[in-house]
């Protein structure tokens, strides 16, 4: 997993909704922390990977939309559990939840 980097581009000049996105990265940085020292399964880097890819747009943009939020809300939705989870591959590291729980608090 690659940490997500804050580009001075994805400001909006406005400060509660650069802090608010400023927290998606950090939430998505931290996972990356938290899964560098635990062992997890590929699902969990694949997830993070897409809603790095979703969130990434959206900053780009500078630009939050309903259609945006509800590709990230999807993706939560559809892909968790995790696959893995309950099968050999699932390393029982509690990091689904983890970003299903931060992203949740995320969207309120």
């Amino acid at each position: 997993m690659k940490r997500v980097r804050w580009k001075a581009n994805y400001s909006r000049g406005v400060l509660e909704t650069d802090k608010h996105n400023k927290n998606l990265v950090n939430i998505l940085n931290d996972l990356v922390l938290k899964a560098s020292q635990l062992e997890h399964c590929q699902d969990l880097s694949d997830l993070h990977k897409r809603i790095s890819e979703l969130a990434g747009v959206m900053l780009q943009d500078k630009q939050i939309d309903d259609v945006q939020f509800n590709a990230i809300q999807t993706l939560l939705t559809t892909d968790l559990p995790l696959a893995a989870r309950g099968t050999p591959a699932c390393h029982n590291c509690d990091l689904c939840d983890y970003l299903d729980e931060q992203v949740g608090q995320w969207f309120k």
